[in-house]
C-alpha cells in the first residue's frame, strides 16, 4: 500500500480551512442607500455608501461645466478593504470582492440638480444598487 506524501496530506486538511474562511459571493438584491449606511452583501462582507460628490450644474441655470455625479462605496471583505465609485456616467462596477458579481447604480432613481440658492448641507443624495451574481 503506498502512503500519501506529507504535501497531499497538508493539502487534503487545509482545503476544508481555506474553504471555510471564503466569504461566498453575493445574491442578486436591490439594496436603497443613504450616506454612511452599511449592508452585508455576503458572510464576512459588508458593503457602505461612504459619500457623494455633487458638482451638477444646478437646475433652472446656465453654466459652462455640465459638473458630476460621483458615489463613493467602501467593500470590507475577508481580502481587505475595497473602494470604488459610480455615477451616471459610470453605472457599474464589478469590485474584485466581490468575485465575479455586478453592482449597478439605478440612475432612475437619482434625484436632480437643486435649483441655485435651495441647496442645503443637510441634503443628502439616497441612492438604489442592484447586485448581480455572476
Amino acid at each position: 500500500m503506498k502512503l500519501p506524501s506529507l504535501a497531499a496530506l497538508a493539502a487534503a486538511v487545509s482545503m476544508p480551512l481555506l474553504a471555510g474562511c471564503a466569504a461566498p459571493p453575493p445574491q442578486d438584491a436591490v439594496y436603497p442607500l443613504r450616506p454612511e449606511q452599511s449592508v452585508v452583501l455576503a458572510r464576512g462582507t459588508v458593503l457602505t455608501y461612504d459619500s457623494y460628490s455633487d458638482s451638477r450644474c444646478p437646475a433652472n441655470t446656465r453654466c459652462v461645466w455640465a459638473g458630476r455625479l460621483i458615489f463613493r462605496f467602501l467593500i470590507d471583505g475577508p481580502n481587505g478593504a475595497e473602494e470604488f465609485t459610480l455615477g451616471p456616467d459610470q453605472p457599474t462596477a464589478t469590485p474584485a470582492s466581490l468575485h465575479g458579481a455586478r453592482i449597478t447604480l439605478d440612475t432612475s432613481a437619482i434625484p436632480p440638480a437643486r435649483a441655485a440658492g435651495t441647496l442645503r448641507p443637510s441634503d443628502i443624495i439616497p441612492v438604489t444598487l442592484k447586485i448581480s451574481a455572476k
